[in-house]
């Protein structure tokens, strides 16, 4: 049966998705404040893919936020750090019983949204369908979609109806866990990113072109490997038992798993490893430091769990670039995760509870 999805964002993971639902037979829209890299016919725009996806895809673009009311399902394909502009507005237009579905949920956004919004389901995935990046001739490379996808919702509806949701978009892919603490705290991407570029500030800085993978050393791995230890540690606090980076990697690459160093190689090897930032002001950091790892480091904070590769690194990106990511976080005093007690956010984060699910 043919879907109606609305897509909020226009960056690569949007486009992906756009794309998945377009060959699966679904008729999505997109909207977004910027849509750079789209080619523009009136009311659709394509996209050439290559990779996992082959050719050009075609779907409606919208001409105003307002018409995301006509969606049951709308898709958040947005870096954290645009929630506030972005998303902000957007909450005061969602309708009740709409299916709001957040793409790689960071800092517990879903709780947010619900906030503001009254009567919305609201899901959170721990990741993104996939991972693409537009290549320099402007085609998107798209990789394979991921094996799992870990879940979690607020609402209604429940846990069942909203796995039941995405699956029958994009696959039998999503475990639903009873927690929205377990798809926050299993996004890898602010560790696997920080451990990424710390190496590599001076080539973003010098706008290098360096492969992402193809430098990710063992220097890289056993800094990565530090910093997944303390976000599985604080996990472990909230009752949370979460997958590993290598078991995220060979998840989403398709590659063994292995130390870290060899399991990047081989993705470089199969053909799947974008090239890293070559600017300063890029998500890795000023998405992931601000509500990655300082939403990490509240959170071990509020658990009485050391992190102290994770607040280094927080402290040296801070310094590098004279920003205080911590205060950077809006959603932090937003949801009055400082100070609060484990049981306390524990019982806020298992509204969504389903009896036949636990998180894992």
């Amino acid at each position: 049966m043919t879907a109606r999805v609305a897509i909020v964002g226009a960056g690569p993971i949007g486009c992906a998705a756009a794309a998945f639902l377009v060959r699966a037979g679904h008729a999505p829209a997109m909207w977004s404040p910027t849509a750079g890299r789209l080619r523009r016919d009136r009311d659709a725009a394509t996209v050439a893919c290559t990779g996992a996806l082959q050719g050009k895809v075609e779907f409606e673009l919208l001409d105003s936020p307002d018409r995301l009311a006509d969606f049951p399902v709308v898709l958040v394909c947005l870096p954290a750090n645009a929630y506030a502009a972005v998303l902000g507005p957007l909450n005061a237009g969602w309708r009740s019983g709409q299916h709001v579905v957040v793409s790689g949920a960071l800092s517990l956004a879903p709780l947010w949204i619900a906030a503001a919004a009254m009567g919305v389901q609201v899901t959170g995935w721990a990741t993104t369908l996939t991972t693409a990046h537009f290549q320099q001739d402007g085609l998107l490379h798209v990789n394979p979609l991921r094996s799992r996808i870990d879940m979690a919702t607020v609402g209604a509806a429940g846990a069942a109806s909203a796995r039941q949701t995405c699956a029958q978009l994009f696959g039998e892919r999503f475990v639903a866990a009873d927690s929205l603490l377990a798809p926050a705290l299993a996004n890898i991407n602010p560790i696997a990113h920080a451990a990424e570029v710390i190496p590599n500030l001076t080539r973003m800085e010098s706008g290098e072109a360096w492969s992402l993978f193809g430098n990710f050393t063992p220097v890289v791995g056993r800094l990565a490997e530090g910093l997944d230890r303390e976000r599985r540690a604080v996990a472990m606090a909230f009752g949370l038992e979460l997958p590993s980076l290598q078991q995220h990697y060979a998840r989403s690459y398709h590659v063994p798993q292995g130390p870290l160093h060899t399991m990047a190689a081989a993705i470089v090897r199969n053909g799947m490893s974008p090239n890293g930032p070559a600017v300063l002001e890029h998500r890795y950091v000023l998405e992931d430091a601000p509500f990655g790892l300082a939403f990490l480091e509240a959170l071990g904070g509020v658990a009485d769990v050391r992190t102290p590769v994770l607040t280094a690194c927080l402290s040296l990106l801070a310094a590098a670039y004279a920003r205080d990511f911590r205060a950077d976080n809006f959603l932090l005093d937003a949801l009055g995760i400082p100070g609060t007690a484990v049981g306390t956010l524990l019982a806020r984060c298992a509204a969504a509870a389903s009896p036949a699910s636990r998180a894992r």
